[in-house]
């Protein structure tokens, strides 16, 4: 049997947007009452800009629901650091690699900017616990970002030690 190690990370802020969308679903329905009420009146008036401004309201509420279901597992098993995304009941697979494949495992302080290929596995817009792990797959380099506990990137970083020198 060899190593297991897992974590879930979901979005920080579930309390504000379980705040947040009823206070939109709200202004959203009280503008359509508003609109079947009074329509003659409502049509020659700024329908435009109100019809545009609960068009974004609708978006907003949309897409902070859509990052509320959201989470990620990240899990070390047998030397095989595996990343899978969960939206809502859903589950895929976002990236396994072995860590032998690994090169190196750095925290963000600046944006990215190099060449190499990179996809993000991470819900925060701060740069305060995002770390970035270059690997190397078919003769090609590839990073990721993503947002572990500093237990997590202890351990990647005791098996990165433990990893053959020949590869």
């Amino acid at each position: 049997m060899g190593y297991l190690y897992r974590e879930v990370v979901e979005y920080k802020q579930k309390r504000f947007a379980k705040i947040l969308l009823p206070l939109i679903t709200i202004l959203c329905i009280l503008n359509f009452v508003v609109i079947l009420s009074d329509l003659r009146k409502y049509l020659n008036n700024l329908h435009y800009v109100i019809t545009l401004l609960v068009s974004a309201l609708i978006f907003v509420q949309f897409k902070i629901w859509r990052k509320c279901k959201r989470r990620y597992r990240y899990q070390i098993i047998d030397d095989e650091l595996i990343i899978e995304r969960f939206d809502g009941d859903k589950r895929r697979v976002e990236l396994s690699i072995d860590i032998k494949q690994i090169i190196k495992v750095e925290k963000i302080i600046d944006k990215i900017c190099d060449d190499i290929e990179y996809k993000e596995f991470c819900f925060s817009n701060k740069q305060n616990n995002i770390y970035r792990v270059i690997y190397k797959m078919d003769g090609k380099m590839y990073s990721f970002c993503f947002e572990p506990s500093t237990k997590f990137i202890n351990k990647v970083n005791s098996l990165l030690k433990k990893k053959p020198l020949a590869s």
